[in-house]
């Protein structure tokens, strides 16, 4: 069994789409996901949901990625609400965004040490 997708429900489905494509540098697939690695994220209006999250540490997703203070220095150049900005930990380096609707994005580069970047 695998996680195939995930779905955020928004009533901002225009915005928090133009955020995850300009923050992550994605595109949609045909079936209207971004598609990160195996899993599909969809963004799509919810009957139950709008407005923001106002409880977004309940679940978060977690991006695996190559060189964190590479895409750090992406993010600093758009318009992104930093929860926790990039810092090294005993497991490698992580850093937390809200995107536009509240919810929680981390960024993990696993196994990285601080000899492998520069603070």
């Amino acid at each position: 069994m695998n996680i195939g997708s995930l779905l955020i429900g928004s009533s901002n489905v225009e915005q928090m789409k133009s955020w995850y494509r300009a923050a992550f540098s994605v595109t949609e697939n045909d079936g209207g996901a971004f598609a990160f690695g195996a899993v599909q994220l969809f963004i799509e209006e919810h009957s139950e949901v709008s407005g923001p999250n106002n409880d977004a540490a309940r679940i978060i997703i977690n991006l695996d990625v190559d060189d964190c203070r590479a895409l750090e220095a992406h993010l600093l150049t758009q318009d992104v609400t930093w929860v926790r900005k990039v810092e090294q930990m005993p497991f490698g380096l992580i850093g937390t965004l809200a995107d536009p609707d509240g919810n929680y994005v981390q960024i993990i580069q696993w196994g990285a040490n601080p000899e492998s970047h520069q603070d």
